[in-house]
């Protein structure tokens, strides 16, 4: 443990853009923290950082298409109690990541709606989280989202379950209600002078979410809630990072404690920016007494020892962060040694289907202000052909809009889709002429997308071809 003394200065987002429920476990020097990823393949991914400050994504622990199908991750309107749809937000939800003697265990969900929710519960393990190679899920039974696991000081694991066979040793008792008793979810259990508090977000994860805490002196309760509940919440407030909820806290080598928590931005109108992403914030918590975690900030300082001061980020393994719809097919995807140019095979389907699989590499917007590019060759293969190709902002099957290269039509496509509110459009524009090569740009600020396209002719088009 360092002796502190000098003030450090901190930033948030911690992990920018498709970043919520944020779990974090420190270990040799080291932070790692794993979030949701629903429907996109590779999942979980894990985020690692020395001092808090870089955050290097590392790896995914749901790597290989032999650990589990991404088949039944619809993407499709769920109407909630209180009449707001919810929409993408199935598959692999809400993972907790542990260090136990050595292995690194997740425990996750794997949720789907076929008329009703329908949740697979399972562990994954490794003793080398930089190998970048989990297990495959050890499945136990338990009808309900966002597990966790809790290893007490005599090695018993809760809930109370073999890791390595999943097999249930006690039945599930409820054992806290909650304090705002409105999805009450996101639970954690920490063991702190004594007692056992158990951590939840509460209200729902939009404007109303928050942060509350229990405890108790006996790990099956009754548990007493704080009277200073809730803990965090932006509710009520005029903050510009919103919807705070569903976290985790947890300590470094000084002994210190933080959260990390889930946020949206909200910007003008009402927008949310990248959605929701991973928070830090500290968290002061005095002995016998309940932690108090500070409003986060997008920056602030706290004093810190030296082995906590600005380290030079981790190193990213290669295409660590491209993304998949569903379950990955890579017959259709081959890249050239240098990665940077890819053939890709057509699907199909495309992205605004709820349940298929698609042609598809993505990667997540880490900023507000930002440029994706591409460059689309090889015209001549499937001209003619009833193929589009071209680069997409995409949320779900329910929001995306895209600019494409229409090879039946030799023209260029703008589309958006947005059935969730009923918006939607396509406007195309002939290309006259022989196109060698078309490059496609979409630039993301804080309230817009601009999109651009430029296309290079093989022969100048004539008079009659623009006639």
């Amino acid at each position: 443990m360092g002796s502190l003394g000098r003030a450090v200065d901190y930033s948030n987002p911690i992990v920018p853009g498709f970043s919520p429920d944020p779990s974090v476990v420190f270990v040799d020097g080291t932070f790692c923290l794993c979030t949701s990823s629903f429907h996109v393949f590779p999942g979980l991914p894990i985020y690692a950082s020395k001092d808090l400050k870089e955050w290097t994504h590392i790896g995914n622990a749901l790597s290989m298409q032999s650990q589990l199908s991404l088949k039944k991750a619809g993407t499709i309107h769920v109407t909630l109690d209180t009449g707001f749809p919810l929409v993408g937000t199935l598959s692999i939800v809400a993972p907790s990541i542990h260090r136990h003697k050595g292995t690194f265990y997740i425990v996750t969900t794997n949720t789907h709606h076929s008329g009703s929710y329908k949740c697979a519960n399972f562990i994954i393990s490794t003793e080398n989280i930089w190998g970048n190679r989990w297990s495959d899920p050890v499945y136990f039974d338990f009808n309900g989202i966002d597990t966790s696991l809790f290893f007490d000081d005599n090695d018993r694991v809760y809930m109370e379950i073999n890791i390595t066979t999943g097999k249930a040793l006690s039945e599930a008792i409820e054992i806290w209600t909650g304090w705002a008793k409105y999805d009450t979810e996101g639970p954690h259990i920490y063991k702190v002078d004594g007692y056992y508090y158990l951590l939840a977000a509460e209200g729902g994860t939009f404007e109303h979410h928050m942060l509350t805490i229990a405890r108790s002196t006996n790990i099956w309760g009754p548990y007493e809630s704080a009277d200073t509940n809730p803990i965090m919440t932006a509710d009520g407030k005029d903050e510009y990072i919103e919807n705070i909820g569903h976290g985790d806290l947890f300590q470094d080598r000084d002994g210190r404690w933080w959260a990390a928590v889930l946020g949206v931005r909200k910007q003008e109108e009402g927008y949310l920016g990248l959605g929701r992403e991973s928070f830090l914030s500290p968290v002061d918590w005095p002995r016998g007494g309940w932690p108090v975690v500070r409003q986060p900030r997008m920056s602030f300082s706290r004093e810190a020892s030296l082995s906590m001061v600005s380290r030079p980020p981790l190193t990213a393994p290669p295409f660590v962060e491209d993304l998949y719809i569903r379950d990955y097919d890579p017959s259709k995807y081959r890249h050239t040694d240098d990665g940077k140019t890819i053939t890709l095979t057509p699907s199909r389907t495309d992205f605004t289907s709820p349940v298929d699989t698609c042609t598809f590499l993505g990667r997540r917007q880490r900023s507000l202000d930002s440029t994706a590019s591409t460059r689309i060759t090889a015209i001549e293969g499937p001209l003619g052909k009833n193929v589009q190709a071209g680069l997409a902002l995409y949320k779900d099957s329910i929001r995306s809009a895209y600019i494409a290269f229409d090879f039946a039509t030799n023209s260029l496509v703008y589309s958006i889709h947005n059935s969730a509110s009923g918006l939607s459009g396509r406007i195309s524009r002939k290309i006259f002429g022989k196109v060698e090569e078309v490059e496609l740009r979409i630039s993301a600020a804080p309230l817009r997308y601009s999109y651009a396209a430029k296309v290079r002719l093989t022969e100048p088009c004539t008079r009659s071809e623009k006639d």
